[in-house]
């Protein structure tokens, strides 16, 4: 029987779904299960080719953000726009030991096309999603900066190839022992400058000069899991 912290109050499946997938059927907790026809599931959600089924989860078991002394690495999303984008940047956070994530306004990780392109990612990493004007939004979060800041985080801004500073360092070139926040910025815009003044140690991943931009979601695969390489480097 599987069970979590997180697990979904209500499975839906289809009589079709249970003869393919007997074996997993029978670990499920059967008292969840309602079985519902490929019609009924259809309408239910907004997949346009539903596997067969489909779970509900309470709200209020996703877990919340409230700062853990034991925490050392925060993954700050700025005004990330696309769901596709956010949804794979939470899958990569999990695989890379993240322990929260930050976001400044953007899609909202609870929405369905977020969940999807996540994997389940969002229901196992805290996040606190920063709401109301932009400029309220920056002022929240360079709010929790600052306090992560003062706890001894060190606080790294990204940058591309049309924004790159003088002052930038490739990834592999900083200490990724240390506590640890990460921010990427906006598919368009990039960081918000308020929050790149603030903060102004800049990475980058060196790349020709040919690409003007790296699609986000790639530039969070090398960034985030060199600190797993360090880490596992260093104990070998």
């Amino acid at each position: 029987m599987l069970k979590s912290r997180n697990a979904p109050s209500k499975i839906l499946v289809t009589e079709k779904w249970l003869r393919k997938n007997e074996n997993l059927g029978e670990q499920l907790d059967q008292s969840l299960i309602t079985l519902v026809s490929e019609e009924v599931l259809a309408s239910a959600i907004t997949t346009i080719n539903p596997d067969g089924v489909a779970a509900l989860v309470e709200i209020s078991s996703i877990p919340n953000y409230q700062f853990n002394i034991k925490d050392d690495f925060v993954l700050v999303l700025d005004r990330i726009q696309d769901p596709g984008n956010m949804g794979n940047l939470f899958r990569t956070a999990l695989a890379a030991g993240v322990d929260a994530i930050f976001l400044a306004g953007g899609a909202h990780p609870l929405s369905q096309k977020v969940l999807r392109a996540s994997s389940g990612a969002v229901f196992h990493l805290p996040f606190q999603r920063f709401e109301g004007t932009e400029e309220e939004i920056i002022n929240s979060l360079l709010k929790s900066l600052t306090e992560l800041s003062n706890e001894g985080f060190k606080v790294f801004s990204t940058s591309s190839n049309k924004n790159l500073k003088k002052s930038s360092k490739p990834y592999w070139e900083i200490d990724w022992t240390k506590s640890t926040v990460l921010i990427l910025g906006n598919e368009g815009q990039g960081i918000h400058k308020e929050i790149q003044e603030a903060f102004d140690e800049t990475i980058t991943i060196p790349h020709s000069e040919i690409v003007e931009s790296l699609n986000v979601a790639c530039v969070a695969v090398p960034l985030l899991l060199e600190r797993k390489r360090v880490a596992y480097t260093s104990n070998t």
